[in-house]
């Protein structure tokens, strides 16, 4: 008996304890509010149910570190791009202040060996020279406060223009284009002055093979705009320029641009006289039409990511390349023999800025710039040292 009694005390406490277990109903998983922060919710998610949870930010690429300049303030001999009489592109002053008050024009000019010497290339204020099927270079010369009477070779249009004309609000004179770079112009909203569709700034020199022959009239060519009502005042950031540089930088007299050396590897070398870099190809002086070497107050590196494609561009197969010519990379500057390593930005709607790391801008000289657009890839040789 006195088992039996112990056994059902036993039985009752286990009766009672389970009533009251199931009294007490579970803890449902909380459930977030619109209100509520997502670390809040976290914290009350049980263990075993909680989810893993991350920040994500995006991450920019860094860029290549760069030299940086001095803490010298250089605001004492700065050239103010902003007035009236200073052209923008070259921090030149200007005694016809209308000259600045219309389109840049944009032209492709062929830099085959057969197209050399080109006709006022060197009035250009701005030129970028770019890889062209990856075997030659062409050149896309920006003319504001001069316009020669000629301009040429003319030549095809490229994707790189797809980027540049928007960049300097210009009007982009050229000779027609594969479909697929056709089409991409057509989309956007600029001056598209194709010699196949607007013929009348275009001439066609006698005795000149098709390398040469066809020029544009950079007068008529803006007599043209401003008949069909296309020729207008544009804002321009321009350049940051400075008459002399108050600290120094490391030399730069003689830089190599490894181009197709058969056909277009660039050589630039300081004269100390002229201020200026003068210009090789392949070994061989680059003239303008009247047998001047071509030269340079800046010359400038244009670090940019080139990408294959499959537009074919000509009756050989070759095919285009897509040079991403927006956005930032790096950059360097060279102006009176020195070179400053930093980075370009733009947004696609403005001229590229080029400025130090810490956001400081790498101060161009006063004059023309030529912008070389080379490969990431490109190793750059500065006074016989590659770099």
């Amino acid at each position: 008996m006195p088992q039996l009694k112990f056994s059902l005390f036993l039985l009752s406490l286990t009766l009672i304890w389970l009533t009251a277990c199931a009294s007490e109903p579970p803890k449902p998983i909380p459930t977030a509010t619109p209100a509520m922060k997502v670390a809040e919710f976290a914290t009350q998610v049980p263990v075993a149910t909680q989810p893993i949870t991350a920040t994500i930010t995006p991450t920019l690429i860094p860029l290549p570190t760069a030299t940086q300049p001095p803490t010298t303030t250089m605001t004492s001999t700065l050239v103010n791009t902003r007035t009236d009489d200073i052209n923008p592109l070259t921090g030149l002053h200007v005694t016809d202040t209308m000259t600045l008050k219309r389109r840049p024009l944009m032209v492709r000019i062929g830099n085959d060996p057969a197209a050399r010497p080109q006709t006022n290339l060197d009035k250009a204020d701005v030129i970028y020279e770019e890889l062209t099927e990856w075997a030659i270079t062409r050149y896309s010369a920006i003319y504001l406060a001069n316009t020669p009477d000629m301009i040429g070779p003319i030549r095809s249009a490229r994707l790189s223009n797809v980027q540049l004309v928007p960049q300097y609000q210009a009007a982009l004179a050229h000779s027609g284009g594969s479909d697929p770079v056709r089409w991409e112009l057509s989309q956007l909203d600029i001056v598209n002055l194709d010699e196949f569709f607007n013929p009348t700034p275009y001439f066609l020199r006698p005795n000149e093979g098709w390398q040469t022959r066809l020029v544009v009239r950079g007068p008529e060519a803006r007599a043209y705009m401003t008949e069909k009502g296309w020729e207008k005042a544009v804002k321009l950031r321009g350049f940051v320029f400075s008459d002399k540089l108050d600290v120094t930088f490391p030399p730069a007299k003689t830089v190599i641009i490894p181009y197709p050396p058969t056909t277009s590897e660039a050589k630039w070398q300081y004269d100390p006289k002229s201020q200026a870099y003068l210009r090789w190809t392949t070994d061989e002086i680059l003239t303008n039409h009247e047998g001047q070497q071509i030269s340079a107050t800046n010359v400038i590196i244009y670090f940019a990511d080139h990408q294959a494609t499959d537009i074919v561009e000509d009756s050989t197969g070759a095919t285009s390349i897509r040079i991403i010519l927006n956005g930032q990379g790096k950059a360097w500057v060279m102006r009176e023999g020195q070179i400053m390593k930093g980075n370009w930005s733009t947004n696609g709607e403005e001229t590229p800025m080029f400025t130090f790391d810490n956001g400081a801008p790498m101060l161009l000289k006063p004059g023309n710039s030529w912008i070389e657009v080379v490969p990431l890839t490109y190793e750059i040789t500065i006074d016989g040292q590659t770099q």
